[in-house]
């Protein structure tokens, strides 16, 4: 058993001192190779170390220290274990020797184990209690040690941190295989690029790890070795840029005694780039030829959907070729050197040509640039500039308008799109009117279009929405539009108040025609006379005018051309306002017929004759002639008369027909006022207070507007009976428009009895004044009829009594009986009365259109032969042959105008219009059946050409179709049809061939055209189209279809089935006195058909 207490306590002992034992070795280990490493850090760091086997040598040497100290330490730290303690105690004399090593061996066998322990206690109590003195020569080394070491370790730390390991030279000093494998690694060359581009520089990185120099070793081919001091980093490294290169170059580095391997730098050529065109080929709808265009660097301006081709070629082979513009590229076809390709650009920007050589040699020279702008082919732009606005339709229904259109090339179509929406909202389908567009295509175009709504079903308060849109040529037909329009449609108030306006306008207008008519004829005359006084002068030879005549002249013939612009512009008036009344179905169709019967009045006014006449004038006065221009001065003073006297007519029927067809208006709108009021008092229970006060407003202010236009009118009548009565109807308009006032109020304050009851007083008080004003027309009609029918009996009277008294003259003429002053102041009061006659007559006609303009030709004739029968027996030697020739002349003229007026009388008596055109629309249609007829007879004769009876049957076709001329002659004289002068003359050509014998295909087609005429001429005086596409059916006959045999009736009688009366050109043919006796004859005749 060994002693456990004393080990123990020698433990205890030793245990401290083998701590600090190991501490002190082990600062001083550390400290040793801080110290060892800082000093080496430090020689790099002032650059006393260079090669990188410092790194090596300054490891080994710490390495081999820490050994050497690791070993002291092993030797120190073993001596104070607790056995070598307990031996040291004995030997440093603190205890006897063997004293404490003996109980630490293995005690004797039979050793008494309890005098053993308790040695062992008492030992180690003596350990305890002096062992820490006795142990204090071995404790001093220990701490020598340990101080040391701390020493050491500071000095090493101090050193080490302040050398800078980290960075630096020092930092190499971690990087001892680096080192190592400097001391072992060769030097090394290496260019950046094996290819460059001449001109070009390439870079060589040199490697000699270790090394802090090198030399780079440079030649071209050819040439020898350049050589280039290099200084390398702390690394063993260096760029070396070698400057631009121009050929091939090689290169190699040396440090010290080795040498890095050979490397090549080949240069290489430029590519140039030798040809390039560019060529544009533009859309085929631009219809442009195909350009080369610029590639300096301008901007291309490029239509959308131009194809740019492309051809050009390199000095050297290509691997590829490309426009690039951005991201995107075209490629080109490439073939060798050259390179070809299309496409079309689709945004704008700029093209670069992208070439690479097959070798990846640059293209030299500057970069072709393509900057290219597309331009977009933009929408077309379409405006209406007229009306340009939302405006009221007209009353005619038809709105001019103007579309004005612009595109970038060209227009391809045009159209009006229009949609009528009705007040209640209903919107109807779309209708499409195309616009012609010129066969060039513009890229402008300014088009005129009349938009008719006459049969789109309008009615009063209706709108119609209208744009316009066009297409561009372009072969996706881009279409723009201009912005939608509103046309409203006026109330029949409306209309009827703007025909009153323009009637009014009409009438000023005629009014001022006249008068200016009247004083350029005065105007006229006096130079006309003026010239005939000169006229002496003119037969000593001066045949030239004079200055101030010629003005004075130039002044009239300007004048007369400024009034018939005047007329021709009063004309188309006159028409817009027939027609428009017609479409607005405004005015009867009397009133319409009075309206066209005054265009055709103006229509003779403005003759032919008279143009030809003003001609002459402006002829002669250029020429200077003063014969020519007396004579032409007369004549147009003739011309003049004659357009003053229709002028005349044309407003004193246009005054009677405004009359007329103010009265029209009026009853109708009294009457739609009644059948409005009525409607209201019916719905004034159930409707909406506000809405339904509006509306009896808006019928206050129409019918207040009936009551002025009444007072007006009344102020226009002659009768004064007429005017009291429409001045009483006035007074009913204007109580019923109080009533409605009233009533609109209590509707708008929810008092919808006394609103009814006030809208049906008012509705008592409308209610007969429509049918009161219809029998004012109906007087006034029947009041202007007695006046002409009376007007005519005084002119037959007066005719008479001037033909018994001319007769006279004839007479005493014939009985030899002298020329003396009383014959002749008795012819000479007879050309008076002739003359007050026929102002008389011009009068009557411009009162009735039944009363032909002829009748006054007539007395103008046997006026004429009654002045020529005075000149016959005015002489010294009386010519009393000339004077009775003339002297029958007048009398057959006069009665052949008693007959006409006998005539004129019965149609106005038979009349049941005021003016007397109704009846012309009967015998328009009378004349248009039997042409009808005759072109139905002509088309059955073909078939029987050449046959026997053939021409006979053609001749009596032929006297029917003349006999139907004379007809529409005489109508034209009457002035009852528009354009009866061309009907007759072609129905007299038609004659003529038939006579001659020519009959075919082409005579039937022109006879049905002739019939087609002739029916339009009948609508248009009856102001309605008929369907000609209309089933027509047959009737029984009866008895009154017996007619004569066409050959018979066209010698007895005419188309009306009246006697027909020979015309003047057959009377001339007669002596005078057979004239008288056929004249008489005929006269008697009608008398008796018309008792």
């Amino acid at each position: 058993m060994s002693a456990v207490a004393t080990m123990r306590a020698l433990r205890r002992l030793s245990r401290p001192l083998r701590v600090r034992a190991r501490a002190g070795w082990l600062a001083l280990a550390l400290g040793s190779a801080a110290l060892l490493l800082g000093a080496a850090a430090w020689a790099a760091r002032l650059g006393w170390l260079m090669a990188p086997h410092w790194v090596l040598i300054a490891w080994t040497i710490t390495a081999i220290a820490l050994l050497s100290v690791g070993y002291l330490a092993w030797g120190a730290v073993g001596a104070l274990s607790s056995t070598r303690v307990a031996q040291q105690l004995e030997d440093l004399g603190a205890w006897r020797r063997g004293a404490i090593t003996s109980l630490l061996d293995q005690p004797a066998l039979h050793t008494s184990g309890s005098l053993l322990a308790q040695a062992d206690s008492a030992q180690a109590s003596d350990i305890e209690r002096r062992g820490v003195a006795a142990a204090e020569p071995i404790a001093g080394p220990v701490r020598v040690v340990g101080l040391t070491g701390l020493g050491v370790l500071l000095a090493g730390l101090v050193a080490f941190t302040t050398a800078g390991p980290v960075a630096g030279a020092a930092s190499a000093l971690w990087h001892p295989g680096r080192a190592w494998r400097a001391l072992v690694a060769p030097v090394r060359i290496a260019a950046d690029r094996g290819v460059v581009d001449r001109g070009d520089s390439v870079g060589f990185r040199v490697e000699a790890m270790g090394r802090r120099t090198a030399t780079l070793w440079l030649r071209a081919p050819g040439e020898e070795w350049r050589s280039r001091a290099v200084r390398l980093d702390s690394l063993g490294n260096a760029i070396l840029s070698s400057g631009a290169l121009a050929s091939d170059v090689y290169a190699r580095a040396t440090s010290g005694s080795r040498s890095s391997d050979t490397v090549l730098v080949k240069v290489r050529l430029p590519v140039f780039l030798g040809d390039l065109a560019v060529t544009a080929h533009y859309p085929t709808y631009l219809a442009l030829e195909s350009e080369p265009v610029p590639t300096d660097g301008d901007t291309l301006l490029l239509p959308a959907g131009t194809r740019l081709e492309t051809r050009g070629e390199a000095t050297a082979p290509l691997a590829s070729a490309a426009w690039q513009a951005g991201t995107g590229a075209e490629t080109l076809a490439v073939r060798g050197g050259g390179f070809t390709g299309t496409f079309v650009p689709r945004t704008s920007g700029e093209y670069h040509l992208a070439l690479t050589s097959a070798n990846g040699a640059p293209l030299a020279g500057d970069t072709v640039r393509l900057p290219v702008r597309i331009v977009r082919d933009s929408v077309p732009a379409v405006e209406i500039p007229v009306p340009g606005a939302d405006t009221l339709a007209p009353i005619g229904l038809r709105v001019p308008l103007v579309v004005d259109v612009r595109d970038d090339y060209g227009i391809t179509a045009v159209a009006l799109v229009s949609r009528r929406v009705s007040r209640l909202g209903v919107v109807d389908s779309a209708s499409r009117d195309t616009l012609a567009v010129p066969d060039e295509r513009p890229d402008r175009a300014i088009l005129t279009h009349t938009l008719d709504l006459n049969r789109r079903g309008l009615l009063p308060g209706d709108t119609v929405r209208y744009y316009a849109v066009a297409a561009d040529n372009t072969p996706q037909r881009q279409s723009g539009r201009s912005r939608e329009y509103v046309l409203r449609l006026p109330t029949m108030s409306e209309v009827r108040a703007a025909q009153r306006i323009a009637s009014e306008d009409v009438s000023g207008r005629l009014d001022s025609i006249a008068v200016e008519s009247r004083r350029l004829e005065r105007q006229t005359e006096d130079l006309a006379r003026e010239r005939s006084r000169a006229g002496a002068a003119t037969e000593r030879g001066e045949e030239a005018l004079s200055f101030e005549r010629s003005k004075r002249a130039e002044s009239v013939a300007k004048d007369q051309q400024e009034l018939l612009r005047q007329a021709e512009d009063l004309k188309q008036s006159l028409e817009a306002l027939r027609r428009s009344a017609e479409a607005a179905g405004v005015g009867d169709s009397a009133w319409q017929r009075q309206l066209q019967e005054i265009g055709e009045q103006l229509e003779r006014a403005l003759s032919p004759e008279l143009r030809e006449r003003l001609a002459a004038l402006q002829r002669a006065l250029q020429n200077l002639n003063a014969e020519q221009a007396k004579e032409a001065l007369e004549r147009l003073a003739e011309a003049q008369r004659e357009m003053r006297e229709a002028i005349e007519r044309s407003r004193e029927l246009f005054k009677r027909a405004a009359m007329e067809g103010d009265l029209a208006n009026l009853t109708q709108e009294s009457r739609e006022l009644s059948r409005e009021q009525h409607q209201w008092n019916e719905q004034v229970r159930g409707a909406d207070s506000s809405r339904a006060a509006a509306a009896e407003r808006e019928l206050a202010a129409r019918t207040d507007s009936l009551s002025q236009g009444l007072e007006r009118l009344a102020g226009e009548m002659d009768g004064k009976a007429r005017e009291e009565r429409l001045e009483a109807a006035a007074e009913q308009a204007r109580q019923a428009s109080g009533e409605m006032s009233r009533a609109a109020s209590s509707a708008q304050q929810g008092r919808r009895d006394p609103a009814k009851a006030q809208g049906e007083e008012a509705a008592r008080s409308l209610e007969p004044i429509g049918d009161q004003l219809e029998r004012e027309r109906e007087q006034m009609q029947q009041q202007w009829r007695q006046e002409v029918i009376q007007a005519i009996d005084q002119a037959l009277a007066e005719t008479g009594r001037l033909a018994e008294r001319q007769l006279g003259v004839q007479e005493a003429l014939r009985s030899g009986a002298e020329a003396g002053a009383q014959l002749r102041a008795e012819q000479g009061a007879i050309e008076e009365g002739v003359q007050r006659l026929i102002e008389q007559v011009r009068k009557t006609a411009g009162k009735n259109a039944l009363v032909p303009a002829q009748i006054g030709g007539a007395l103008g004739g046997a006026q004429q032969q009654m002045q020529k029968t005075r000149e016959a027996i005015a002489s010294a030697v009386p010519n009393l042959r000339e004077g009775v020739e003339q002297a029958g002349g007048a009398v057959d003229a006069l009665n052949a105008a008693a007959h006409q007026l006998l005539r004129a009388r019965g149609d106005v008596s038979g009349s049941s219009s005021g003016s007397g055109l109704a009846e012309a629309v009967e015998r328009m249609a009378e004349l248009a059946k039997q042409q009808g007829g005759l072109g139905q007879q002509a088309a059955g004769l073909l078939p029987m050409a050449g046959s026997a009876g053939f021409q006979q049957e053609l001749r009596r076709l032929a006297n029917r179709q003349r006999a139907l001329a004379e007809e529409l002659q005489r109508m034209r004289g009457q002035g009852n049809l528009p354009g009866a002068g061309e009907l007759a003359d072609e129905a007299s050509e038609l004659a003529s061939r038939l006579d001659a014998g020519r009959l075919d295909r082409q005579v039937v087609e022109r006879q049905e055209r002739l019939f087609r005429r002739m029916l339009d001429a009948g609508r248009t005086l009856q102001g309605q189209d008929e369907d000609e596409r209309k089933e027509r059916e047959s009737t029984t006959a009866t008895g009154d279809s017996v007619r004569l045999p066409p050959a018979l009736r066209a010698r007895l009688t005419d188309d009306e089935g009246r006697l027909r009366v020979p015309t003047w050109e057959e009377l001339q043919r007669l002596s005078p006195e057979e004239r008288r006796l056929v004249v008489d004859y005929f006269r008697r005749l009608s008398q008796t058909r018309s008792r």
